[in-house]
């Protein structure tokens, strides 16, 4: 191995030292909770979206990608998980007497829950976009929803019935809040608009007018005499209600504002931002007095209701409790994840791999117990792989330095290994070969690296074998063939490319695709060559002919990730209208389609006994599918 090689791997290993590992800290029964028909497990508890305390204090409401959790906010324990949305859920509210709950999802409609029993009550069904935010009015007998359908719609809670509709944004709206003496109701969208409305008469009252800065987020102060927005440049706004004029500005977000609260007592604004932090202001003088931090966008705050804590949650997958006098951190929630890339199954099956922004997640799927979580700050995995010895993942991904090198991670400890350095831009995809000695990674300008792999040894890192130049855009997906001697390839050049491993000699280029090929793969018999496309297809060829073996297969969504099963019987397709099929490998037919994700699924894979599939999704959560009870002849 090279000097300069061995040179980086320790440098690295130093620079990573920082890395984490998260434990649960409660039992994994939530697993399990109302989980859509055919999945016997739920890894990860989806991406939030919003947080909010219960009236009383004693329990938070998080609105997440997969549906609303319930939590203990003494203990942080999960009571319940709300299902009903069939897409993201991207505000929650409560009545003020705290017997509803009402829920805004990307699937236009509004459900309100019994906050006791956590039962569905009524689901309220008009607007025809999704539905961005949810507020009650003082008394509790108006819900206000806005949506993306550019309109404020008004609801009667006990009824369900709209009573009327509000139109004079001229874009999507993605904010709504009532006032605390239940007169106005304020809303914000994408024309740069804050907006008053009269709530007894619906009629717009006052429109302010801002430069460059769409309104994601308001909120009024206690006594109802100040709004709290979102401003051009990150910054924050304060405005008084009655004159609309600018009370103060507050600057020192470096990014996009996602959420303000005030404090109960109305001496406090808090803000969320994607810069990672949550910033606590001082209303009265526009003073910066608290910065709290989290490893990735904080996307909403919530104070409870006595003001003594507040409660941030992020996009690093944790909602954090802190003590809002000092600062202090005061317990955390985890399990809660971004978007899923990648998954993989260690080849005894026994443990599941995913890829998860800057972590990647271990899993038990016989017990659905997470086993651990190793966090690299400034990684980001976007495709993971198990050697052949099982105790070492490979993986790739980010935007940054860090993304130019495939890299190695011992399972057990979550050690770095060593990592292989010569793509000059981020690369993008990896494929490991049948006997664990060859690693190949794909990268954004569309050159493939060929590495050596050493086995048995401690620096597993060799030296690169072969350059593979055919492609011309983004490589996305690498196959090798079972016997080790072709590599197949996909591209964003919309080229299906196959390669002689021994040579590095180019084969041949399969041009039947008419836009990207997002998933390649060989059955595991060696006989068939499956290619997934943009172009809402996939794609199966005859290894021996190179011909296609029968039409291609039409989806309503794009193809994003392809597996065959152990047996080379059936050929799994994910998809990115939520959906994961399965079909005959040799005739295309139709056998069975999976539903449960709220998001597209991006990657799946088949346990090595052939009895789960496992998909992953942007939802935030793997779903392993039962394939033993399935009626059809495997």
């Amino acid at each position: 191995m090279k000097t300069t090689q061995l040179l980086g791997i320790a440098l690295l290993s130093i620079s990573l030292l920082f890395f984490g590992f998260l434990t649960h800290a409660f039992s994994e029964a939530y697993t399990r909770w109302n989980l859509p028909p055919g999945a016997k497990a739920r890894l990860g508890k989806g991406r939030i979206n919003a947080v909010k305390y219960f009236p009383d204090g004693n329990r938070l409401a998080v609105a997440t990608a997969i549906g609303t959790w319930i939590y203990d906010a003494r203990t942080g324990e999960a009571l319940d998980l709300l299902t009903g949305h069939t897409d993201r859920v991207y505000s929650v509210a409560f009545s003020p007497d705290g017997t509803q709950i009402a829920t805004g999802s990307a699937d236009d409609t509004v459900l309100l829950w019994d906050a006791q029993t956590g039962e569905q009550k009524a689901s309220l069904i008009q607007h025809t976009g999704s539905v961005s935010s949810v507020a009650f009015s003082r008394d509790g007998e108006v819900l206000a929803s806005g949506s993306y359908d550019d309109t404020i719609r008004l609801w009667d809670t006990h009824t369900g019935e709209p009573l009327k509709t509000l139109w004079g944004h001229n874009g999507s709206v993605y904010c709504v809040a009532c006032s605390p003496n239940g007169e106005i109701i304020a809303s914000g969208g994408s024309d740069n608009t804050v907006r008053l409305w009269s709530a007894s008469a619906g009629v717009l009252v006052k429109t302010i007018v801002l430069e460059n800065a769409r309104i994601e987020t308001i909120a009024f102060s206690p006594d109802g005499s100040i709004l709290a927005s979102n401003g051009a440049d990150s910054t924050v706004y304060l405005w008084d209600v009655h004159t609309g004029e600018r009370l103060k500005t507050m600057s020192g977000h470096s990014r996009d504002i996602n959420s303000v609260a005030f404090s109960p007592d109305g001496r406090f604004l808090t803000s969320a931002s994607h810069d990672s932090t949550f910033r606590v202001w001082d209303v009265n003088t526009g003073d910066l007095l608290k910065i709290l931090t989290h490893e990735d966008s904080v996307i909403s705050v919530t104070y409870s209701p006595d003001g003594k804590t507040l409660v941030s949650g992020s996009y690093d997958g944790t909602l954090r409790f802190w003590n809002s006098g000092t600062g202090a951190l005061l317990k955390t929630i985890t399990g809660h994840t971004h978007r899923v890339l990648s998954i993989a199954y260690s080849p005894d099956g026994r443990t599941l791999a995913s890829a998860v922004g800057d972590q990647f997640e271990l899993w038990a799927p016989r017990t659905a117990e997470r086993i651990k979580t190793v966090a690299v700050p400034n990684m980001d995995f976007h495709s993971v792989v198990y050697l052949a010895d099982g105790k070492t993942i490979a993986s790739v991904g980010g935007y940054n330095f860090f993304g130019r090198k495939a890299r190695l991670w011992n399972v057990q400890t979550g050690r770095f290994m060593g990592s292989f350095a010569g793509h000059t831009v981020h690369a993008t995809s990896l494929a490991i070969s049948p006997d664990g000695g060859m690693l190949a990674s794909g990268d954004h300008e569309g050159p493939i690296r060929l590495w050596e792999v050493h086995t048995g040894e401690q620096l597993l890192a060799g030296d690169l074998l072969q350059t593979l130049a055919g492609h011309t855009k983004y490589t996305g997906s690498l196959a090798f063939s079972p016997d080790g001697s072709t590599l197949a390839s996909g591209g964003y050049d919309n080229t299906l490319q196959l390669w002689d491993i021994r040579t590095g000699e180019h084969l041949k280029t399969l041009t039947e695709d008419t836009n990207w090929v997002r998933a390649v793969v060989y059955s595991p018999d060696g006989t068939l060559l499956a290619s997934g496309n943009r172009d809402n297809t996939i794609r199966v060829w005859d290894v021996g002919t190179q011909e296609l073996l029968y039409p291609p297969i039409m989806h309503s969504a794009d193809v994003t990730s392809l597996a065959y099963s152990p047996d080379s019987r059936v050929l799994a397709s994910g998809n990115s209208n939520n959906r994961v099929y399965l079909r005959d490998a040799r005739t295309g037919e139709d056998l069975n389609i999976f539903t449960g994700h709220t998001s597209d699924v991006r990657c799946i894979a088949y346990s090595p006994d052939g009895k789960v599939l496992a998909s992953g999704s942007y939802d935030g959560t793997v779903l392993l599918w039962d394939l033993t009870k399935l009626t059809f002849d495997q």
